[in-house]
């Protein structure tokens, strides 16, 4: 079911976004003819093609945008959640909720949220080893990496002592 709202959603994004950068050039134009309108930009038949080009590529971005990814921590999750917590606030990611095994961040921001059309949640399921982590792939490979280097960073700092 998430995978469909996510579908629709982008559906909606990229056809306002075409919509209005079309609707831009058509109101800049300067050889403009008389009479001509904003459908007429398009030649005949060609709004049945772009709306199955949109379709088809909403229903594509959602599973190459979002991803789950595995991390392991030495020692698990408990062991680093405040590492985790600071992380996620450098990000500027605020805890959503934390139930059993399971804790989610979303963006701080209303405006970040809003560009990403609030699917922003990060969600780490803590349950097993190694931790499922689950978002947006760009946000997702930004968090782990900052992780990681954390989690090696600590690591390098315990072995020294």
């Amino acid at each position: 079911m998430r995978y469909l709202i996510r579908a629709l959603k982008y559906l909606v994004y990229f056809a306002i976004f075409f919509f209005l950068i079309v609707g831009i050039i058509y109101l800049f134009s300067t050889q403009k003819a008389t009479g001509l309108s904003f459908v007429d930009l398009f030649k005949e038949g060609s709004l049945p093609k772009i709306a199955v080009f949109f379709v088809a590529v909403a229903a594509v971005y959602p599973a190459l945008s979002f991803y789950k990814k595995e991390i392991y921590f030495n020692g698990g999750f408990t062991k680093y959640a405040e590492m985790v917590d600071e992380v996620m606030k450098s990000l500027d990611y605020v805890r959503e909720k934390q139930e059993s095994g399971c804790v989610t961040y979303i963006k701080k921001g209303a405006y970040a949220r809003l560009t990403r059309m609030y699917e922003d949640r990060i969600t780490f399921n803590t349950t097993g080893d190694p931790v499922i982590v689950e978002g947006y792939r760009k946000d997702l490979v930004r968090i782990l990496s900052a992780i990681n280097y954390r989690v090696r960073q600590e690591s390098r700092e315990q072995d020294n002592e």
